[in-house]
Parts: structure tokens; C-alpha cells; sequence
């Protein structure tokens, strides 16, 4: 079984978003976790943390990357050694490369706090077209599905779709909060190969979720950090980040 493992960076934004500009990265309304997943990739390759997520910090502090690797601490430095060119070397931070192997297995019943960025959305057929197909945020389709009816909670909703996701990877959702939700927009190549802006106008949701979980299948649960939950984990999304249980 490889060691997952955790790591922090502490990047240079500025030159970050230099290198962003000069690669045409950067498009306006979009979200900028293309910006990170290339330079990541660019550092690390075939070791590149997926899923990772850029840490916003109250107080004026500058945020901070984190991800998971299933990769050696040897592999993963050495590969950016001889690799990485000095200008993304100095935009991540690499100097500032942090990191820890995670446990390899949680017990049952072991009740974990977490936080978890995550973009609740659902995969529908567009225009009745089953080739065509669109993500639509997970309140708005089942606020569709009842036009007559009692709008849903869309904190019901969030809670439901998250219970569910967590239920797949071998967690129980025993409580959630909504940290804050606002809209982006995905960036990423589309067929031409050039940076596209995808979604509707005005992008979908992008929510910060904590609570508690319970770990009811162990070998689940750790496949489910390391891959991430939800949609979009190469771009920022579906980290899930573990805290002391609330006493």
C-alpha cells in the first residue's frame, strides 16, 4: 500500500500570477485553479497533488496550497529538482515544501472533524439532448423539480448531496455547516486547446463545508482522501481536510 501524503506550500502570488499572465492562464471571470494545477503539474508531474486546494487566511495573511500525493518525499523533490524551471519553482514556493505522510488507515467508528471546498453540482442531459450534457448546481435542479411546490433548503440540499458523497467513500456525515458559498466560473482547455472559461454566466456554486464524520469502511475512507470529493478535484476542489473532533 503507497503512503499518502500531505503538502503545503507557501507560494509567491504575485509571481504566480506573472507566470498566469505570461501562459494566458488567467481568464477574466474565471476561477484560477488552472493557474495552480498547471504550475503543480509543471513542478511535479506524474507526482502532482490531486486533490489540492489554495487556503484563503483571514487578517491579511497570503494564502497557502495544500494536497495529497501518493508519492515519496525522495520522488517528489527530485523530481522538482531536476524538472521545475526557477520561474515556477519561485511562484510555488518550492523552498517552502512542506510535508508529512498521513495515517494509513482510520478505525471504524473513529469520528474525524473536516473541511472540504467543493463545487455541489449534478451531471443533466442538455435540451433533452443524452449526448449534450451540463454540470447545474444540486438546489437548482431539485428547486426545478418541484415549480409548484415548497422551495427545498438549500442547506438541506448541500447537506444531502455532501452525506451522500461521504456515504460512497466510508464516512457518515454527522453534522455540516455552510463556511460560505459563492459562484466561479471553471477555467480549462477546451477542444481547441485554448484556456476557456466553462459554465453558465456567472459560473456555479463554490462552497466551503465543515462538520463531523464517522469512518464506517476504512479502506473506503482512505481512498476517498486520496482522490478527493465531488467534481473538479484538479482544479482546487473536493480536499478534504481533517480536524479534531468538536468536544
Amino acid at each position: 500500500m503507497s503512503v499518502l501524503q500531505m503538502i503545503r506550500l507557501d507560494p509567491d502570488m504575485a509571481r504566480a500570477m506573472e507566470w498566469g499572465a505570461r501562459e494566458k492562464l488567467l481568464k477574466p471571470g474565471g476561477d484560477d485553479g488552472y493557474l495552480w494545477h498547471a504550475l503543480l503539474k509543471a513542478a511535479f508531474g506524474e507526482f502532482v497533488p490531486k486533490p489540492f486546494r489554495l487556503v484563503e487566511c483571514s487578517g491579511g495573511r497570503p494564502p497557502y496550497l495544500v494536497g495529497y500525493i501518493n508519492a515519496t518525499e525522495d520522488a517528489l523533490r527530485s523530481h522538482a529538482a531536476t524538472y521545475a524551471d526557477p520561474a515556477i519553482a519561485a511562484a510555488l514556493g518550492l523552498l517552502t515544501l512542506a510535508i508529512k505522510s498521513m495515517p494509513n488507515s482510520f478505525a471504524r467508528g473513529r469520528k474525524l472533524g473536516f473541511e472540504v471546498r467543493v463545487r455541489p453540482v449534478v451531471r443533466q442531459t442538455k435540451d433533452g439532448n443524452r449526448e449534450r450534457k451540463r454540470e447545474i448546481d444540486v438546489f437548482l435542479q431539485q428547486a426545478q423539480a418541484c415549480p409548484d411546490g415548497e422551495k427545498p433548503s438549500r442547506a438541506k440540499v448541500y447537506e444531502d448531496w455532501l452525506a451522500a458523497q461521504l456515504l460512497t467513500g466510508g464516512a457518515k456525515l454527522d453534522e455540516m455547516t455552510i463556511v460560505w458559498l459563492r459562484r466561479s466560473a471553471i477555467t480549462r482547455r477546451g477542444r481547441t486547446r485554448l484556456i476557456e472559461v466553462h459554465g453558465n454566466k456567472g459560473g456555479g456554486p463554490d462552497a466551503c463545508f465543515e462538520g463531523a464524520l464517522t469512518v464506517s469502511n476504512p479502506e473506503a475512507f482512505r481512498t476517498l482522501l486520496a482522490r478527493g470529493v465531488g467534481r473538479h478535484r484538479s482544479f482546487g476542489f473536493g480536499m478534504l481536510l481533517l480536524k479534531p473532533p468538536r468536544s
